[in-house]
């Protein structure tokens, strides 16, 4: 199974380099309201319990996604730099947004989900999405070894792990997430951490490049000089429907300037 990774073009410039990817602490994530929902009182202080203090620092969490085409994922989370094009009139030089890189990986050959090594894998990371805040006690809701500093995953709290790291708000919906969470209390490289080269199998250059000869060459050699193994894809306009279809680098490079 590949999964996919958005960023932005200062942090695809070094995972090609050295093949890292961040396992982010919950509290540096853009939703404030993570971790929450491991509390369904009402009138729970999630925020000044020491048990979410516990998990928000000993745990990182490695946000995937399943569609390497989503507009808005595009926009929200792969800026980078428009390349600059004498070629063409251009009207949106300045605008940042679907300038970065998006990478396929392949969770099995990265290890991402070995029950091992995974406090929770990729199979059992698909984030739940809810319209209001679970509300019920869970299973082993008052047996707190759920949360014991362990790094292997266990089946008996997996309803526990959803409802700490994979409950969230619907209106996040849109980028059908998957969570990989690891034990970074012993890692000895931190929350960054290395995966062998072959296990990225694809890599997706934004549409706000698409159509610049010079940059597509730029991004194809120091791609290939790192992952040699990728396959290249180009982000394109749909021409139905409002999102967005690939094509190869070879046939963006065939039509562009």
């Amino acid at each position: 199974m590949i999964l996919y990774k958005y960023t932005d073009i200062k942090t695809a410039n070094l995972i090609l380099k050295n093949a890292t990817l961040k396992f982010s602490r919950a509290a540096s994530l853009n939703d404030p309201f993570e971790l929450s929902g491991m509390h369904y009182q009402k009138n729970a202080t999630w925020s000044n319990d020491d048990r979410y203090e516990a998990v928000a620092l000993f745990y990182g969490i490695l946000s995937l996604t399943r569609n390497p085409l989503n507009p808005l994922m595009w926009a929200h989370y792969a800026k980078g730099k428009k390349a600059p094009n004498n070629d063409i009139l251009c009207l949106d030089y300045d605008n940042n947004s679907h300038a970065g890189l998006v990478f396929g990986i392949d969770v099995e050959q990265a290890q991402l989900n070995s029950l091992d090594l995974n406090y929770l894998p990729a199979k059992y990371g698909s984030v739940i999405y809810t319209s209001t805040k679970p509300i019920n006690p869970f299973e082993n809701s008052d047996n707190w070894n759920a949360l014991q500093i362990d790094f292997k995953f266990n089946p008996d709290y997996l309803e526990a792990l959803q409802r700490i790291f994979l409950y969230k708000s619907s209106h996040w919906s849109y980028e059908e997430e998957v969570r990989v969470v690891r034990n970074m209390l012993y890692s000895a490289s931190g929350e960054i951490v290395s995966f062998d080269r072959s296990s990225f199998k694809e890599v997706y250059i934004g549409i706000r490049n698409a159509k610049d000869k010079k940059y597509l060459n730029s991004m194809r050699r120091k791609i290939k000089k790192y992952l040699p193994d990728c396959i290249i894809y180009v982000c394109d306009y749909d021409p139905a429907e409002w999102t967005l279809k690939k094509i190869t680098i070879e046939q963006a490079l065939e039509r562009s300037n």
